[in-house]
């Protein structure tokens, strides 16, 4: 959390790829007020630990109906039938939901609409190698441009190619991918940049990590911003 800037998700809506069991989803949803912030991951078990997660970010006087705060009846309906549906405050702007972000082909990528200010995706992109190949992971990273609104951020911390050895040896489909891999992560960057159509990058340097093996450098790529803020820019200066 030390290394992102509140400004960035504030009275935003932000999406967390590969979510995980929901602490960095639950911190930003409390600690840096985003309008939403969604959750997903391709684990079913991990995004309902995180649906309970919830509670432990909670104020001791927030009412829980089951495993959920009472408010979401009314900002959601009932919790058998709801819809995607955010009010702004925490923790009613938060929500979890499974979801493989990988499209299954680049036609079903036309479909894909601008939609949040912020994408995170951190510590996945091996996963998405490992599993989808080269063209799953470009996929994967044509999506996330196309679903930002124009101004948006990308926050990407990429996996070395060097951690991807001892997690291919997990099955003969991970090992084939891996052997297929021409795709690196140092050629990333570029395909971001002059492929995909972002405007630049920041690079934010490496977060302290509790964890080993989670100290890896994270990068800020910006999409173009609407004309109308250009303009506005440029008469300043």
């Amino acid at each position: 959390m030390s290394i992102l800037k509140k400004e960035w998700f504030e009275k935003k809506s932000v999406l967390d790829i590969g979510c995980n069991v929901g602490f960095l989803t639950l911190s930003i949803a409390r600690d840096f007020g985003p309008r939403r912030i969604l959750g997903i991951d391709i684990d079913d078990h991990l995004v309902g630990v995180a649906r309970k997660n919830i509670r432990h970010y909670c104020d001791q006087n927030t009412e829980f109906v089951g495993k959920f705060p009472a408010s979401f009846c009314t900002t959601f309906g009932p919790i058998s039938n709801h819809t995607l549906s955010f009010s702004t405050k925490f923790p009613d702007n938060v929500w979890f939901r499974r979801e493989n972000y990988v499209l299954e082909s680049d036609e079903l990528l036309e479909t894909v609409e601008e939609e949040f200010d912020v994408i995170l995706a951190l510590s996945i992109t091996k996963w998405i190698h490992l599993n989808f190949g080269d063209d799953g992971l470009r996929r994967f990273f044509r999506r996330a441009f196309n679903q930002l609104l124009p101004g948006g951020r990308f926050i990407l911390e990429p996996q070395p190619f060097a951690s991807y050895r001892k997690r291919a040896k997990m099955t003969e489909k991970l090992k084939a991918n891996y052997a297929a891999i021409e795709f690196k992560p140092e050629d990333f960057e570029m395909y971001l940049i002059e492929e995909i159509g972002f405007e630049s990058v920041e690079h934010l340097g490496v977060p302290c990590a509790k964890t080993k093996g989670f100290e890896r450098p994270i990068d800020v790529y910006l999409k173009k911003p609407p004309r109308f803020l250009e303009r506005a820019t440029n008469s300043k200066d």
